[in-house]
């Protein structure tokens, strides 16, 4: 074959992998739709339970100058609570994202006197949302169908403050086996 050729493979007009003449009895495979609604959600927890959540508005993007107002709001609910904030030994693990690494976020997190748990890059099985929080959320909103965000966050916002303290504690324990 010369350089920059293509070959083509010809089926039979009758083979079962060009569409035509297919078995009818065979089982079709469903395909998925994609949902109308899509929300986002930041969410912080302690050993015990959920500290703070939020959603995203619609449209709008996380970036480092968002996220710092999301932490400036969390670290105004540590505060208010001091067996959160003992001192400084309370500490941050999120990931590698880009609002969370940006250069003005590591200046208000130094500033602000968080310390902040380095997550490796590429290692999504390390964030307790990856193994703890989503697989749970999912399992319970599966097959619910919502009409708008607003129901959907009312009922994820239900669903999150009713997990209970010791699922909050298994998954700190299976965060720190994980390392």
């Amino acid at each position: 074959m010369s350089r920059g050729a293509t070959s083509t493979i010809r089926r039979p007009s009758n083979s079962p992998w060009n569409g035509v003449n297919c078995h009818p009895s065979l089982p079709q495979k469903c395909r998925l739709t994609k949902s109308r609604i899509k929300t986002l959600l930041i969410s912080f927890s302690d050993r015990n339970s959920l500290i703070n959540h939020e959603f995203v508005p619609v449209g709008t993007t996380v970036n480092a100058e968002s996220y710092e107002g999301v932490l400036k709001w969390l670290l105004q609910r540590i505060m208010v609570r001091p067996h959160l904030f003992k001192g400084g030994q309370w500490k941050l693990l999120h990931n590698n994202a880009h609002p969370h690494t940006a250069i003005c976020m590591r200046h208000f997190l130094a500033t602000s006197k968080v310390t902040v748990l380095e997550h490796p890059p590429y290692s999504p099985y390390l964030a307790p949302a990856d193994f703890f929080l989503f697989p749970r959320l999912k399992g319970v909103l599966k097959g619910l169908l919502f009409s708008d965000i607003a129901q959907f966050q009312q009922r994820m916002t239900t669903v999150l403050r009713a997990i209970p303290k010791e699922a909050f504690a298994g998954s700190f324990q299976q965060l720190y086996n994980r390392c």
